[in-house]
C-alpha cells in the first residue's frame, strides 16, 4: 500500500522512505523530469549532493565530540529528504536536531508525512516559515547551528548573508548554486550585478566559476568580521556545492582579504594564465598573452587559495567508504576530488596547447607523467575529461606535450 498522497509516490534514498512527486507528471517535451514544475520540490540528479552532505555531517558530528547535542538547520527542505537522511544515517556519537523549514505549507505538510514515515519525530522540528527570517529566528533564540544547508533552486544569493551571519563560530555552511550559465560568465553583465566578479567564458569556466562564488561568499564574511575556510568545493553536474567553516576575526579577514581574492588573466587559445597581485596591473586593459598574443580574459576578484581541505576529505571519504547505502557515483567524485587535494591550482586542457602548438593532442597521462618526473605534482581533471590540474608551469607543461 502506498503511504503517499495522490500524486506522489514512494521513494527509497539511502536509509530513507520518502514521498516524492510522480516524475512522470513534470516532463518537458525532450522527456525530462523538471522538478520545479513540481508542487514540491525533488531532484534526483541531487543525489550524489546530499550523499556527500551525509558524510560531512558525520565528520561534524565526530568533530564535536561525544555528548554535545549537533544542531541542523535546513531551511529550504521541500520534501525534507536531506534533513530525514541526517537523521537516520549520522553516526550516534551524539545526539543530533534538525530544525527544518519550508515557505510552502503544501511542502510543509509533505515533510511532515514523510517524517512519520521514518519515524524520526523527536530528531526533527518543522516550521512553516522563510529561509532568512528562521536562521534568524534561531538566532534569536540562542541556538548554536553547527550546519546550515542551503540548497535552493538557482542562486544562493538570498540566503547567504543570513546563513553566514548567524552560522556558529566554526559551524559549516554548505551552498549550493545552480545558476552556473552566469558564474561561468556567460552573462558577464550578469556576473558582475550578482556577485560583484567581472569575468568571461574561457575554456576553463566550471574551474573558474568554484572561485568566483567562493569569492562572493569570502567578501559576505568580511563584511560581517568573520572569515571562511572552504572545506570542500567541487561543481558536478548542473551545480556548484561548497562547504565553508566560518569564523568569527576581523583581523584575520583583513589578512585573508589580502591572501586569497586576488585576479586573474586567462589565455582562452593556448591556457596561459597569470595571478595579479593586489594593486599591480590590475586596472591595466588588452594585456596580452606572452605565448601566443591573444589578449587575456580578466577574471577579478577571484579566491585563489585552497578549495579542499585534505585532512577533512581524507576523514570523510574514509568514513563513507565504509557506509554501504552511500552511491557509487559519490564515492567515485569524492574520490576524484581527494586527488586534488594536495594541489592547489587551475586546470589546463590539453587541446588548447595541442592548438597552440599545432601538434595532435598529447595522451593526459604521458603528460602527467613527464610533469612528475620534473618534480610537480599533476592529477587528471575531473571537470574536464582532457584536463590536467598541475603546479608545474606553462613551459614545463607545453614541454611535456612536445615529448
Amino acid at each position: 500500500m502506498n503511504p503517499c498522497p495522490e500524486g506522489f509516490d514512494l521513494l527509497f534514498e539511502g536509509l530513507t522512505r520518502i514521498c516524492v512527486p510522480k516524475l512522470e507528471l513534470y516532463m518537458r517535451n525532450d522527456n525530462v523530469y523538471e522538478p520545479s514544475w513540481a508542487p514540491v520540490f525533488y531532484n534526483p540528479q541531487m543525489v550524489e549532493n546530499r550523499d556527500i552532505a551525509i558524510g560531512v555531517v558525520r565528520y561534524v558530528t565526530r568533530r564535536l565530540g561525544v555528548g554535545r547535542e549537533v544542531v541542523i538547520v535546513d531551511p529550504l527542505a521541500a520534501t525534507g529528504v536531506r534533513g530525514i537522511r541526517f537523521c537516520l544515517e549520522t553516526n550516534k556519537v551524539n545526539s543530533l536536531k534538525v530544525f527544518m523549514g519550508d515557505i510552502s505549507e503544501y511542502a510543509v505538510n509533505i515533510m511532515k508525512i514523510n517524517v512519520r514515515l521514518n519515524r524520526v519525530e523527536e530528531c526533527i522540528n518543522i516550521e512553516r516559515v522563510d529561509a532568512n527570517e528562521y536562521l534568524y529566528k534561531l538566532q534569536r533564540t540562542k541556538t548554536k547551528m553547527d550546519y546550515i544547508d542551503i540548497d535552493p533552486f538557482g542562486s544562493p544569493i538570498p540566503f547567504l548573508f543570513s546563513s553566514i551571519s548567524t552560522a556558529s563560530n566554526g559551524g559549516i555552511v554548505a551552498i549550493t548554486a545552480t545558476d552556473l550559465a552566469v558564474l561561468t560568465g556567460k552573462y558577464t553583465n550578469k556576473l558582475y550585478r550578482r556577485y560583484g566578479v567581472t569575468g568571461a567564458l574561457v575554456p576553463i569556466s566550471r574551474d573558474i566559476a568554484i572561485r568566483a562564488l567562493l569569492s562572493y561568499i569570502a567578501r559576505i564574511s568580511y563584511s560581517l568580521d568573520r572569515y571562511v575556510k572552504p572545506i570542500l568545493s567541487y561543481t558536478y553536474k548542473h551545480y556548484i556545492r561548497t562547504y565553508i567553516a566560518v569564523y568569527n576575526g576581523a583581523s584575520k579577514a583583513d589578512h585573508q582579504l589580502k591572501e586569497c581574492l586576488k585576479s586573474l588573466r586567462i589565455c582562452a587559445y593556448c591556457g596561459y594564465s597569470q595571478v595579479d597581485e593586489p594593486g599591480s596591473n590590475i586596472h591595466m586593459i588588452n594585456v596580452k598573452c606572452p605565448l601566443c598574443g591573444t589578449p587575456l580574459v580578466m577574471w577579478n576578484p577571484i579566491w585563489m587559495c585552497s578549495t579542499i581541505d585534505k585532512n577533512i576529505i581524507d576523514d570523510v571519504l574514509r568514513d563513507l567508504n565504509e557506509v554501504v547505502w552511500i552511491q557509487k557515483s559519490s564515492r567515485k567524485l569524492l574520490q576524484e576530488l581527494h586527488s586534488h587535494a594536495t594541489i592547489d591550482a587551475i586546470t589546463v586542457r590539453l587541446p588548447q596547447i595541442a592548438r597552440y602548438l599545432r601538434t595532435n593532442v598529447s595522451s593526459r597521462n604521458r603528460v602527467i607523467e613527464c610533469i612528475e618526473r620534473l618534480g610537480y605534482r599533476a592529477v587528471k581533471s575531473y571537470i574536464y575529461p582532457d584536463g590536467v590540474v598541475t603546479n608545474a608551469p606553462i613551459a614545463d607543461i607545453i614541454m611535456c606535450c612536445k615529448t
